[in-house]
């Protein structure tokens, strides 16, 4: 299960506050303890009004000055991706590639060239379908682009784009299905979601996360967007995959019971 630590977000205010004075040690502080947590990638997005593109470079040299893990380059302007780039020391994940023409033709190559893994949404010019089967169209337009352009499929990671409950009571039903479909149907691939959107809007956030987690993992889902920090939703992670036989001998899960990370707090 790949983990992409998701706390260094310029849409989260104190790290938005954070950036936009500069402040190394708060930067560092949270991908220190991302990766001391169990992140196999931090994400990185500077989305900070009017400097984005600055933004993003400083936070990638502020995060490689203290973590070795690999980053996940984020944002919503591939301006700003294509920019950053060339920063990154290790092979990125670029967060994100749709079906949208435009993105399509400026991300791809660049890639291609950066020898770059991508996360795939399931999103086209006409927005994100709700159903399983409409999220299954994209991603097999999204995935015959990629292949023909020379990506391998365990480099890429399908988003079937996850909608908060509170607004669409289907989505969580919708996404696991399209979850098992899309590890079916395109053996070798990978599936991954952004956990904490299934629960916005409503209370006790983490503990929807961490059940949606499991859910979605007993469907094939091998990657998840999360916070390392939520030490439940690590132990989650860990008994689930335990349970759905992914864990050989079960010794990961001893490891993490005698390094007290299963003893975590039941609260949301």
């Amino acid at each position: 299960m790949l983990i992409v630590g998701e706390l260094i977000n310029c849409t989260r205010k104190k790290v938005a506050s954070a950036v936009e004075a500069r402040d190394r040690k708060f930067i560092q502080d949270l991908a220190r303890r991302q990766d001391e947590a169990g992140a196999d990638y931090l994400d990185v997005n500077g989305g900070v009004l009017g400097q984005e593109t600055e933004a993003l470079q400083w936070i990638i040299e502020a995060v490689q000055e203290v973590s070795q893990k690999p980053l996940c380059v984020d944002s919503s302007i591939s301006e700003v991706i294509l920019a950053a780039l060339p920063k990154v020391a290790k092979r990125p994940l670029i967060n994100s590639l749709s079906a949208e023409p435009r993105r399509l033709e400026a991300l791809l190559p660049a890639a291609l060239e950066h020898r770059a893994k991508v996360i795939a949404l399931c999103l086209d010019e006409n927005g994100i379908p709700k159903t399983a089967d409409g999220k299954l169209r994209i991603a097999e337009h999204l995935l015959r682009r990629f292949t023909d352009a020379g990506l391998a499929l365990d480099d890429i990671y399908v988003d079937p784009c996850l909608f908060p409950v509170a607004s669409d009571q289907q989505s969580g039903r919708e996404v696991l299905r399209a979850i098992e479909l899309i590890m079916t149907e395109f053996r070798g691939v990978h599936t991954i979601l952004g956990l904490s959107n299934v629960s916005f809007g409503l209370p006790l956030r983490r503990a929807l996360n961490r059940t949606f987690l499991a859910l979605a993992m007993a469907r094939g889902l091998d990657a998840a967007i999360l916070d390392p920090l939520d030490r439940a939703a690590m132990a989650t992670l860990v008994t689930a995959r335990t349970l759905l036989g992914n864990d050989a001998s079960c010794m990961k899960y001893v490891t993490a019971y005698r390094a007290g990370r299963l003893q975590a707090e039941a609260g949301g």
